[in-house]
């Protein structure tokens, strides 16, 4: 398709946006289930390989996902694309939510304020496409074990230890 052709079927550039938005949080949503069966009630487990999964997805559209990154914040604003972005954003943060929800009701994951932490987890995983000139010696695996870390470090509760004993 010639680069001019797009504009038969959108009113403009900015309408470009929330489809590659849309693409993207489509193809992460159709790993959760996958991610949910294996991790069999784990929020811990899950959280972690939510990230994976979203670290992915931004690691193979890395380009797109830095213009989308910057621009998103801009179309919010416009009420054409309002809905749209909301949606979008609801059904990609909204699983990280449920996640971190469901582990702070058993007591796995611990915060304060969910929107602070799924925006926290958020920003590390899309640090890997926005640092690009910064992370440029840095492989995928190693800022992963970072994240992980971070966030392991960060929002997951002692580890309950069933054979140690009391006071330790």
């Amino acid at each position: 398709m010639a680069a001019g052709s797009i504009y038969l079927y959108l009113d403009s550039k900015d309408a470009i946006i929330p489809l590659i938005a849309e693409s993207m949080v489509a193809e992460f949503v159709e790993l959760l289930p996958a991610i949910r069966a294996r991790t069999v009630g784990d929020p811990r487990r899950e959280l972690i390989e939510v990230m994976r999964a979203i670290l992915d997805v931004i690691d193979k559209y890395r380009e797109a996902f830095n213009v989308l990154h910057h621009e998103a914040r801009y179309l919010q604003r416009r009420p054409q694309y309002r809905n749209a972005m909301k949606k979008i954003a609801s059904d990609y943060l909204g699983a990280v939510a449920e996640i971190i929800e469901r582990g702070k009701r058993m007591g796995e994951i611990r915060f304060e304020d969910s929107h602070s932490a799924v925006h926290a987890i958020h920003m590390l995983c899309a640090g890997w496409a926005t640092g690009t000139n910064y992370l440029k010696d840095t492989d995928k695996e190693t800022y992963w074990r970072e994240i992980a870390a971070m966030v392991e470090g960060r929002f997951f509760a002692p580890a309950k230890n069933l054979g140690a004993p009391a006071g330790r």
